[in-house]
């Protein structure tokens, strides 16, 4: 089957997410949520600024998904109300189920380490948050966390000289590492085979993926800038903080660096092609669905099940 090519390109857009934020919205529109199916949202946040980010994520819930969040830089403490806490560094993953309902908190803070005797910060932080949709049958699941050490996360170098670090799924052929699979198996990469890439790739470089006939994939540029295919004899330049979405025929994709390095993710997975009630923090499939979640945030029964937890920030 031949390459795909881009079906469009999305620019983040500058918004203000909890109390405060600013984040570089890239999708996350109801409206157009078929397209991206089964992933909902992607916010790049952070700032240089501690002004701009400290107010942070404070308590809400969320039912119905799961939710990624990747600390490229910085710290993001979270907690939530069933008493699991812990902080996230740069590098870390944080990969969580909120299924039947959770309601917790992510504030993100200053990277901090101790230089003799004093305690020095480093006010820039950014990162990135993914929402992936469940199936109905899943939906109400117990919530569950993995939270993964960067140290932790699996990467190989291919031939161009392509550094691949696998969260989720599986890259084949890397020399002396032969594949790499990722070590978090949340709900969605077993139920929609979720696969979530980050790629950092030197000027020129080239890197291929296979993804499977009729399957999402989509790649987020967070430096530099990539061309992807947009006809057999044609290229489109995605450039920083800007999403290209790949036509669902075909068996892999392509992209190549631009002139300076590029930093990207890649994630593909199996469109559930279910209806979506999405409103604010829960996405469930019918409005009378919808109805019920928030009725029970107002009764105070919301949280079914205390969650459950993989952790390897502690080791």
């Amino acid at each position: 089957m031949p390459v795909r090519p881009v079906a469009f390109v999305l620019r983040s857009v500058e918004t203000r997410e909890g109390a405060g934020v600013k984040v570089r919205r890239v999708f996350g529109d109801p409206l157009i949520a078929h397209e991206t199916d089964p992933f909902l949202l992607l916010d790049d946040f952070g700032s240089r600024y501690p002004h701009e980010y400290l107010a942070g994520f404070p308590w809400h819930p969320h039912r119905g998904f799961e939710t990624v969040t990747y600390v490229i830089k910085g710290e993001v403490h979270h907690e939530d109300s069933t008493g699991i806490k812990g902080v996230l560094n740069g590098g870390d993953v944080q990969w969580m189920t909120a299924g039947s309902g959770i309601f917790h908190s992510e504030m993100p803070r200053p990277a901090r380490r101790v230089v003799g005797d004093r305690v020095e910060e480093d006010p820039e932080q950014r990162g990135l948050q993914l929402w992936v949709n469940l199936p109905s049958r899943l939906k109400m699941v117990r919530p569950h966390y993995r939270n993964l050490r960067g140290e932790y996360v699996p990467s190989g170098t291919t031939d161009e000289g392509v550094e691949v670090r696998v969260i989720a799924g599986e890259v084949k052929g890397l020399p002396g590492t032969g594949s790499l699979r990722g070590p978090v198996a949340n709900v969605s990469i077993e139920a929609q085979d979720v696969s979530y890439l980050e790629l950092l790739m030197p000027p020129g470089s080239r890197f291929e993926h296979p993804a499977k006939d009729g399957y999402t994939a989509l790649v987020y540029v967070l430096e530099g800038e990539v061309l992807v295919p947009e006809a057999p004899d044609r290229s489109l330049r995605v450039r920083e903080r800007s999403a290209a979405v790949f036509e669902r025929e075909g068996d892999r994709v392509v992209i190549t660096a631009g002139e300076a390095p590029a930093r990207l993710i890649l994630l593909t997975g199996r469109p559930i092609g279910e209806p979506i009630a999405w409103y604010g923090p829960i996405v469930m499939n019918t409005r009378e669905e919808l109805v019920q979640a928030f009725r029970e945030l107002r009764e105070g029964t919301f949280v079914k099940h205390k969650a459950t937890e993989v952790d390897d920030l502690t080791v």
